[in-house]
């Protein structure tokens, strides 16, 4: 810092101690400031420019571009602005690269305009790249070839394109991978991306078979830390593997999947479990059946280490049902538990809860209303879940009326211990 601008420095300072306000961040470089921005959203961004004379340039040094398609209604504005953020920094790294792309309806000439951009930012060393596709039902738009060879990605988020055919990858410092309803030409072309990223650690997938999505079937890394993949209105019957040696985070909401197989899982922390394997929710499936059974039994030894679970009522049936001729394995390190109830089936807590001796935090949430009579059948035996100490029953309740009962309910439960409180919100 020089002379003058520490002279400057001091002297706001000066002024400042007679009263609260001192600007603080008119002391900022530029390229700090633009990093802050570079959090914001263009639209956000570019309001900025009326703060002061020094603000009304800044925003056009921000490294990046976050567009949706409601920003600028009229399309060719929208082309128009795109085009000149890239001209200004045809000299520099960009970023961050997120469009929301609005098209409108001239499908030939989008496409090649959108491949355009993205070739673009990759030649210029985009680090954060995010490309949604909710347009003109023009069919599937397909990204360039090289961003399979984008060496300075570091995340990758992606909505309604097709993957080209991949041939080399190149992707040494990407760590997060967003899919959401992405077409790849070959199952084994997924497979392949994931296991070629070395630096992976955050993966998320989620799938839509009803337009012809992907199927995952194979998840390998060495790398991967947490791993969400959700499975919508699919009728794929495939199995579902997972080899993550270092997986701490996994989300599971797959109804059709066959079954699910978990390799090396003695690093799982927390999961977010929502499956059925593939049996409709008005029927359970046959606990007697024995290479299902043997399947279920390998998962939740799996996940028996965990300290934190969600898990919704369709996969609370499948425990249940397993239960009946199976002994669940214990869950000694659970402390915190979720349960997300679409009906109110309390007699099926009660089964898993007797595997969960350590058990601190438990949540029981619905988005139905709460039928009384369930709260008589939700019991246990004496010193049942020793450890309790704080449960919290998320429920809708319509008026006064139906409030009251509920906390009469509720205040009639035995508590075991004086200092038992019973907070109603």
């Amino acid at each position: 810092m020089d002379e003058a601008r520490r002279k400057r420095v001091r002297a706001q300072r000066s002024r400042g101690r007679g009263t609260s306000k001192v600007d603080w961040i008119s002391d900022l470089p530029d390229s700090l400031l633009c990093q802050v921005l570079l959090n914001l959203t263009t639209k956000d961004v570019v309001r900025t420019s009326v703060l002061s004379k020094r603000w009304g340039h800044l925003w056009k040094c921000v490294p990046g571009l976050d567009l949706g398609g409601e920003d600028i209604k009229q399309y060719y504005k929208y082309v128009i602005f795109v085009d000149r953020f890239l001209d200004f920094n045809s000299e520099y790294h960009i970023e961050s690269f997120k469009l929301s792309y609005p098209g409108d309806g001239n499908c030939e000439t989008q496409v090649d305009l959108v491949r355009r951009w993205i070739r673009t930012v990759v030649r210029l060393g985009i680090k954060h790249l995010k490309f949604l596709d909710y347009s003109w039902g023009c069919g599937t738009f397909h990204l360039p070839r090289s961003i399979y060879t984008c060496k300075s990605l570091v995340s990758l988020k992606l909505s309604c394109v097709s993957m080209p055919c991949l041939k080399l990858v190149s992707l040494p410092y990407l760590r997060i991978i967003e899919l959401i309803s992405v077409k790849f030409a070959d199952n084994l072309d997924l497979e392949t991306l994931i296991t070629s990223c070395a630096a992976l650690e955050i993966l998320l997938i989620k799938t839509n078979h009803s337009d012809g999505g992907i199927q995952v079937s194979r998840v390998r890394s060495q790398s991967l830390l947490s791993f969400t993949h959700v499975e919508e209105n699919g009728s794929a019957k495939e199995d579902l593997v997972i080899d993550a040696p270092n997986l701490e985070y996994l989300k599971l909401k797959a109804h059709q999947t066959a079954s699910v197989i978990i390799k090396h899982h003695g690093s799982l922390v927390s999961v977010d479990v929502n499956f059925v394997f593939n049996s409709p929710f008005h029927r359970r499936f046959d606990p007697s059946g024995l290479p299902k059974r043997d399947m279920i039994q390998n998962l939740f030894v799996a996940i028996s280490r965990v300290k934190s679970m969600i898990i919704s009522c369709g996969t609370l049936k499948v425990i249940y049902d397993y239960a009946r001729c199976q002994p669940l394995p214990l869950f000694h390190n659970l402390s915190f538990l979720r349960v997300k109830f679409y009906e109110y089936l309390w007699e099926l807590l009660p089964t898993f809860l007797e595997s969960c001796p350590n058990l601190k935090s438990l949540i029981l949430e619905s988005t139905e209303n709460l039928k009384t009579k369930g709260l008589s059948n939700f019991s246990g035996s004496q010193g049942f879940l020793p450890s309790l100490e704080h449960i919290e029953i998320k429920i809708p309740l319509k008026g006064k009326t139906e409030k009251s009962v509920v906390v009469k309910k509720l205040l009639t439960i035995p508590r075991l211990s004086p200092s038992c409180e019973v907070v109603i919100l």
